[in-house]
């Protein structure tokens, strides 16, 4: 024989007393379909709560894709003008009668070779370089190590942006928009501390300066240098790219010092 409980609200005043009997069963399954109920709202709050996430990142991808595009077409249309100049160079300079031939003719650059010179010329190349470095004073050499200048020169598509705006909207470097293939120089002297594939800025440079300051170069098209070479300012480490989460050729450069990003800005030009 099944239990039963009895469910009694009295009142405040002496008012009619509300009793209502029910099978401890009943009341088993009416507390068992509770439970249920409450573990399926806390779930769809979960789920819900994720996909307003993505969707969220999703937008501000969608937006940073779109400023990247427009910038990109801006880099498009200034290389369309920079070739009608030289047209128009061309045929002003062929009305003047001047041969520009040994003007234009392009500089070849091999660049497997220039962080790692012919065996001909490495006893002479490097106690130059050695020479170059024994030459600067201390406080050359310090100032040598401390990141300055760009790493290379296009639109600047987006900017820093601090942990503490949010996790959504931290962004820990700044974004150049420019052409595959670009070089890109180290803005400080030091070591390659890695050099290869990253998840999120797919072929990634970072270089230690030994002074607690990091530089990255991210979205890389094809890295030009290995870990633990020792590099000088203005050395060709990469070549500009649009590797990992990118979505238009562009090149990802961040400062950390001290083990925090911060803002690259005020170290350029």
């Amino acid at each position: 024989m099944s239990k039963k409980l009895t469910l009694m609200i009295v009142p405040e005043g002496g008012e009619k007393i509300f009793s209502r009997t029910v099978s401890s069963r009943l009341f088993k399954l009416a507390a068992v379909l509770t439970s249920i109920w409450i573990v399926f709202l806390v779930g769809v709050t979960v789920v819900y709560t994720r996909l307003s996430l993505q969707a969220s990142k999703s937008a501000m991808l969608e937006d940073e894709n779109q400023r990247l595009r427009e910038y990109f077409a801006r880099v498009v249309d200034i290389e369309k003008s920079f070739r009608k100049n030289q047209e128009l160079t061309a045929r002003l300079a062929e009305m003047a009668g001047v041969n520009l031939q040994t003007l234009n003719a392009p500089v070849e650059i091999n660049f497997d070779s220039l962080n790692s010179p012919p065996a001909d010329t490495m006893l002479i190349s490097e106690p130059a370089a050695q020479a170059e470095q024994d030459s600067l004073t201390p406080e050359q050499l310090l100032e040598e190590k401390v990141p300055h200048g760009r790493p290379l020169y296009g639109w600047i598509t987006r900017s820093f942006l601090a942990a503490d705006n949010g996790e959504n909207d931290m962004h820990s470097g700044i974004d150049f928009a420019v052409k595959e293939g670009t070089a890109v120089t180290a803005t400080a002297s030091g070591i390659v501390a890695s050099a290869g594939w990253d998840e999120e800025l797919g072929n990634l440079v970072v270089i230690d300066h030994g002074n607690g300051y990091l530089t990255m170069y991210g979205h890389n098209k094809q890295i030009l240098v290995k870990k633990g070479e020792r590099l000088l300012r203005g050395d060709v480490i990469a070549l500009s790219g649009n590797t990992g989460h990118s979505s238009a050729p562009h090149l990802h450069y961040g400062i950390v010092k001290d083990g925090i990003s911060i803002d690259p800005t005020p170290f350029l030009d």
